[in-house]
C-alpha cells in the first residue's frame, strides 16, 4: 500500500516520501504462455487416391456421424504415374517388335529345316505375350490421357469416375483445407499426401501455447494453468500442464526461442471454442502468509537487497535495512528475512511545489 509524507526542507520544492506498507499475504509466481484453444483429438483426413476435389458434402462447423460422405475425388494419374505408363508403353512396343523379328527368323529357319519346329512355337508364344502386354499398356496410357483432358472412359467409369472419402469418426468439421477443383496428392509410403479435411471432437479441448526460453526451466507437467480468453473477460478456466516440448523453435513474433506447452482445460459448459486466442498463467510457485513488499521500495548494493525503513513519519527519517527475497510476481516480492509485515518503508520521493 502506498502513501506519502512531507520531508522537512526549507526550499520551495518540498520532497515527499512515497510510503509502502509491508503486508502479509499469499504470493504466487506465474509464467505466461500465449496461444489458443485446440481440440484434444484432431484427425487430418487425407486421400489414398490422387486426383482433384470434385465436390464437398460438408461445411466447416458441421457435425457429422461416422461413415458420412465428406467429399468426392475424381482420380487422376500423378506425374510419376504418367511417366511410368509412358515408359511401359514404349517398352511393350519394343518387345513386340523384337518378338515379331524373332518369329520371322524362327519361321525362316524352320522352313529351311535349320531349326526345330519347337523354336517356332516358342517364338509364337513370346509374341502373343508381348502383344498382350502392349494391349494392357495402351489401355493404361489411353485411360491416363482421358483423365488428363477430362474425357469419359467408357465402362471403366464404373470404378474410375470417383472416390468418396467418408468420416472415420463422429465429430465436428474444423477445416476444409482445399477448394473444389483443387489437386490432391495421394498418401503413400514416401509421402504424407494432401490434407483434405481436419475434424475431431470439439467437446474435449486443450490449451496450446508458447513459453519464453528464459522461463521453460520453471515448468513441469502437473502445474496448474489458469486460462483466460477475450470472449469471457474476468473468467478463468482451470487447466493442467501435461506436455512440454523438448525442442525450442524461433518465433518471428517474439523474436526469440520459445517452447510449446499443452494443458488440458476444464470446459464444462462448452464456452471455450476451438480456435479462440488464449493466455495461460502457469503457477510455478506459491507462498502462504508471507511478508510481501512492493518492488519499488527495493534498492541494491551489489547482489544484496535493501529497503529504507521509515523511523519517523513526521520527520520523514529512514533507516537502511538489508533483506532477503523470495519469489516475485513482477510487481511485488516475497521477503524471506529482514521484514515481518506491518513495517512502513520508503518507495522513493516525489516533489511538491511549495
Amino acid at each position: 500500500m502506498l502513501s506519502t509524507i512531507a520531508c522537512k526542507k526549507d526550499s520551495e520544492a518540498k520532497p515527499k516520501l512515497k510510503l509502502s506498507t509491508v503486508e502479509r499475504g499469499d504470493m504466487t509466481q506465474t509464467v505466461v504462455a500465449t496461444g489458443s484453444i485446440r481440440p484434444l483429438h484432431q484427425i487430418e483426413i487425407r486421400s489414398t487416391t490422387g486426383g482433384s476435389i470434385r465436390k464437398f458434402f460438408v461445411e466447416e462447423g458441421d457435425w457429422v456421424e461416422k461413415g458420412k460422405p465428406l467429399c468426392e475425388i475424381t482420380p487422376e494419374a500423378s506425374p510419376a504415374e504418367q511417366v511410368r505408363a509412358r515408359e511401359d508403353l514404349r517398352t511393350a512396343e519394343v518387345e513386340v517388335k523384337q518378338a515379331e523379328d524373332d518369329l520371322r527368323i524362327a519361321k525362316e529357319l524352320a522352313d529351311k529345316n535349320l531349326a526345330p519346329e519347337q523354336n517356332l512355337r516358342d517364338a509364337q508364344r513370346v509374341l502373343e505375350r508381348a502383344k498382350a502386354r502392349l494391349s494392357a499398356a495402351e489401355a493404361e496410357w489411353a485411360l491416363i490421357q482421358r483423365e488428363r483432358i477430362g474425357e469419359p472412359s467408357g465402362d471403366l467409369d464404373i470404378v474410375q469416375t470417383s472416390t468418396t472419402i467418408v468420416a472415420p469418426i463422429t465429430g465436428l468439421i474444423f477445416t476444409r483445407e482445399l477448394d473444389e477443383g483443387a489437386s490432391v496428392t495421394p498418401t503413400t509410403s514416401a509421402s504424407g499426401g494432401t490434407i483434405v479435411i481436419t475434424m475431431g471432437d470439439h467437446t474435449e479441448i486443450e490449451f496450446r501455447g508458447d513459453v519464453d526460453e528464459a522461463d521453460i526451466g520453471k515448468l513441469k507437467p502437473g502445474l496448474t494453468a489458469n486460462v483466460t480468453v477475450q470472449a469471457y473477460q474476468g473468467e478463468t478456466f482451470q487447466g493442467e500442464i501435461y506436455h512440454i516440448s523438448p525442442v525450442g523453435k524461433y518465433s518471428d513474433k517474439e523474436q526469440q526461442i520459445v517452447f510449446n506447452v499443452k494443458a488440458s482445460v476444464d470446459n464444462p459448459n462448452g464456452q471455450l471454442k476451438v480456435g479462440m486466442s488464449a493466455t495461460a498463467k502457469i503457477v510455478v510457485d506459491e507462498r502462504k502468509d508471507v511478508p510481501i513488499l512492493d518492488e519499488m521500495a527495493l534498492f541494491f548494493k551489489g547482489d544484496s537487497a535493501f529497503v529504507n525503513i521509515v523511523t519517523d513519519t513526521v520527520a520523514g527519517t529512514t533507516e537502511e535495512r538489508a533483506i532477503s527475497l523470495g519469489i516475485s510476481d513482477g510487481i511485488r516480492t516475497e521477503v524471506t528475512e529482514g521484514l515481518e509485515g506491518g513495517e512502513i518503508v520508503s518507495a522513493g520521493t516525489v516533489q511538491e511545489e511549495g
